[in-house]
């Protein structure tokens, strides 16, 4: 877990390599305006993205975060700057 509030280039940074870890073809670029279904997340690799992110953040997340904010960009943004910022309790 990340000590204290983390910024909105920490969380990309946390995201781009746990994308890179769930996707199973290398060759598929990662990048933070790319979608996450463009870059290979299903239902199934979302869902463990997601629940991965809530760990790192010690905080719960709706499911759906990754189709509410589908860029990396955009869901780094929407966590850094919601009350609380980074570490906020349950939404």
């Amino acid at each position: 877990m990340p000590p204290g509030n983390v910024t909105e280039i920490e969380i990309c940074e946390w995201c781009i390599a746990c994308v890179r870890r769930a996707v199973e073809d290398p060759s598929i670029p990662i990048s933070l305006g790319a979608t996450f279904a463009e870059m290979g997340l299903d239902s199934a690799t979302s869902a463990y993205f997601v629940v991965e992110l809530e760990e790192w953040l010690g905080s719960e997340l709706d499911p759906e975060i990754v189709f509410d904010h589908p860029t990396i960009a955009d869901l780094a943004r929407f966590i850094a700057t919601r009350p609380g910022g980074g570490n906020a309790g349950p939404d």
